[in-house]
């Protein structure tokens, strides 16, 4: 069946630049059989309606692409609109990275509107961005985690430096970096907004790996082969990630990672636990850190680099295959539905008038 589909891209986020590689490359596969339209997110909170078949230069200076302003309209049509006319969409495509767009922000306004959309619902979104309410699921569901400390006035870490200062909320890379000790990871919190949500400590241990696997529920319960990925520097970077040879597909990985198999059993394991505490929607990334034969997890990304297409090139499944298993997944969800059960008027009946209340 043929779509519309809006492909949101963008947005107030440290990761703008790289949702707009991840959406125009959506967007190009899923033009093969479907309309697709960009709904770009701009870094000021205005959103206007672009053609799929940019390019990412073309985001350099944009000012040029910025002339179909769309607004919402929430009430009758719950859409948005071009020049107060319609925009008429299936189903929405997110592939915003961090901040709003992956917080839980763009989900709530797209459950508002009772829009079909891709990736984590509101409810995920808040959970997996928000890393100690993450850490502390897991702790408490007995999977294991590194120590994290949330950095507060009047105390300190309970464990030796170096450590990982990273963003409370926030992506897997930007904003995170080694630091000798606690007084650095202070002055830090000082000179950067990254953190001014909250910041979080972990131990930094030198000869850890980062292993990552993609996982997805829809049309079934399965996930990708385990990445390594080759890092050039102490921790796996924004650099390693994404600018280095030409990007997150071109970077350098093992993929599959070379693992004996007693630990790829372990990390089929955690993933299988994961997936029953935090049930994924869409197709999700969860990051470990291995430490010699040790496994940890580290968090869950709901809407990786690239939607993670390439985890899964081995295994004979095209990334159109991929995108179109999230459009049905979208479409068929009725998750988002509210209840007014109880909402019945007997309490309104039965109150007394208000002045009688504010006494």
């Amino acid at each position: 069946m043929n779509y519309k589909i809006g492909v949101i891209i963008g947005g107030p986020s440290p990761e703008h630049d790289i949702s707009v590689l991840t959406g125009l490359q959506s967007a190009r596969i899923l033009s093969a059989k479907h309309d697709v339209s960009i709904i770009y997110w701009t870094k000021d909170n205005k959103w206007f309606l672009l053609d799929h078949n940019l390019e990412s230069s073309d985001f350099v200076q944009n000012s040029k692409l910025l002339t179909k302003e769309l607004h919402i309209n929430l009430g009758k049509d719950n859409c948005f609109t071009f020049k107060r006319k319609k925009l008429d969409i299936d189903v929405y495509v997110n592939s915003c990275h961090g901040g709003p767009g992956e917080d839980g922000s763009l989900q709530g306004l797209l459950e508002v509107m009772e829009a079909k959309f891709t990736g984590p619902n509101l409810n995920i979104a808040q959970l997996c961005m928000d890393k100690y309410a993450f850490y502390s699921l897991m702790k408490s569901n007995n999977l294991p985690v590194l120590d994290k400390f949330k950095i507060r006035s009047g105390k300190s870490p309970d464990f030796a430096g170096p450590y990982v200062l990273k963003p409370q909320f926030g992506g897997s890379s930007i904003g995170v970096e080694v630091v000798k000790n606690y007084e650095t990871a202070l002055k830090i919190l000082e000179t950067s907004d990254l953190y001014t949500k909250g910041a979080l400590l972990e131990k930094y241990l030198e000869n850890a790996d980062d292993l990552l696997i993609g996982v997805r529920n829809y049309p079934e319960f399965n996930y990708s082969e385990i990445e390594k990925p080759i890092r050039n520097s102490n921790l796996f970077s924004y650099k390693d990630k994404y600018l280095n040879n030409g990007g997150l597909e071109g970077s350098k990985r093992e993929l599959p990672a070379k693992l004996n198999e007693d630990l790829s059993k372990q990390i089929i394991f955690l993933v299988e636990e994961i997936n029953n505490v935090i049930p994924s929607r869409g197709i999700v990334r969860y990051d470990f850190l291995k430490i010699e034969d040790n496994i940890y997890i580290n968090e869950i990304n709901t809407i990786p680099g690239s939607h993670a297409l390439y985890l899964w090139k081995n295994l004979n499944i095209s990334k159109y295959e991929l995108l179109s298993d999230l459009l049905d997944e979208a479409l068929r969800d009725t998750s988002n539905k509210w209840s007014t059960e109880g909402s019945d008027g007997l309490a309104l009946k039965s109150a007394k008038d208000i002045q009688s209340k504010l006494g």
